[in-house]
């Protein structure tokens, strides 16, 4: 997720992962300024997973440690926001097995 582009202050990218049924969701990777676009291009390189753009959420995240388990306050956001990635996923399996 990543804040890129979307206001005045400072690039923030947040990596979140999520396994089932392993607990909640954590913050596996940060970057803010110019690391920003050396994390997205190294992730463009790896077919890395999908990258979302949320100025509020990157920001909220960002406050997070790393290791650091999402708190209530960030459950809807958070549940939202996997619900998607999770949609863009299948949409891709499905074109990779026509």
């Amino acid at each position: 997720m990543t804040n890129a582009g979307e206001n005045p202050g400072p690039k923030k990218l947040v990596g979140l992962r999520y396994d089932m049924g392993e607990g909640l969701p954590q913050v596996v990777v940060k970057a803010s300024g110019k690391t920003v676009d050396d994390v997205l291009r190294k992730r463009s390189l790896v077919s890395g997973p999908p990258v979302v753009k949320d100025t509020r959420l990157a920001d909220q995240l960002y406050r997070l440690p790393i290791d650091g388990q999402i708190g209530p306050d960030l459950f809807q956001l958070v549940a939202a926001l996997l619900a998607h990635v999770f949609a863009i996923e299948e949409s891709l399996k499905g074109k990779n097995n026509v």
